[in-house]
């Protein structure tokens, strides 16, 4: 019996020291959190978007929720956190972002919409798309890609031949790299680990089982 224990503590360490190779108890995937823009960004986009105002007459914003509706971040060509519809005329790009831990069984997801006034022309999840802002790079970089896409409406807008055309200013390429974020699907995504931790549990239950057998074997003999 002793042994069977002895066996049973080794393979439990064993479990353990590869787990922490693999990276199987990394708790990178609880977070949740949705990252936000520095404030040097948060002025950058608001000058940017303030010059496309001055052109067409036109406040434009953005803003980032949870998928609680919680907001992250927001602003306009007005200011930070000052919303675009303060304005006779506005579009604002909210993006709505949800990050799952990784014990949920649900999965990332993220939307898009445009937010117009009355009077402009509806800008659809498509014409976004045609400028690089969709569910994986908005997943992979939120508010990157928010921004992104905010500065973008003015030119998207003129396209639709609302407003007059503008020389386009130099902005961060657009986000194009896949997501890095496993799913959360803890099954999926540990996969390996429980596959291991089965076949090192099942041969640790044998130990024990086998053990105990021995045991008794020998008290009866005895």
């Amino acid at each position: 019996m002793k042994k069977a224990i002895i066996w049973t503590s080794v393979i439990a360490v064993c479990v353990f020291l590869i787990g922490l190779e693999a990276d199987w108890w990394s708790s990178t995937d609880n977070d949740t959190t949705i990252p936000t823009l520095s404030e040097a960004d948060g002025e950058d986009l608001v000058a940017r978007l303030a010059k496309a105002e001055a052109a067409q007459g036109v406040c434009y914003g953005w803003a980032v929720e949870s998928g609680s509706g919680k907001p992250v971040t927001s602003g306009s060509s007005r200011g930070i956190g000052v919303s675009a519809d303060t304005c006779d005329d506005y579009a604002i790009l909210i993006s709505t972002i949800n990050y799952t831990s990784a014990s949920s069984e649900s999965e990332d997801s993220a939307s898009v919409r445009v937010k117009t006034s009355t009077g402009l022309p509806h800008l659809a999840s498509a014409d976004l798309s045609r400028v690089g802002v969709d569910t994986a790079t908005l997943l992979e970089e939120p508010t990157t890609a928010t921004a992104y896409g905010a500065l973008a409406l003015p030119l998207l807008l003129a396209e639709k031949g609302n407003v007059e055309p503008m020389e386009p200013e130099p902005a961060a390429a657009a986000p194009t790299a896949p997501i890095s974020r496993p799913g959360s699907d803890f099954a999926a995504t540990h996969s390996g680990a429980i596959i291991s931790l089965s076949i090192f549990g099942g041969a640790a239950l044998v130990g024990l089982v086998i053990g105990f057998i021995l045991r008794r074997k020998r008290g009866q003999e005895g």
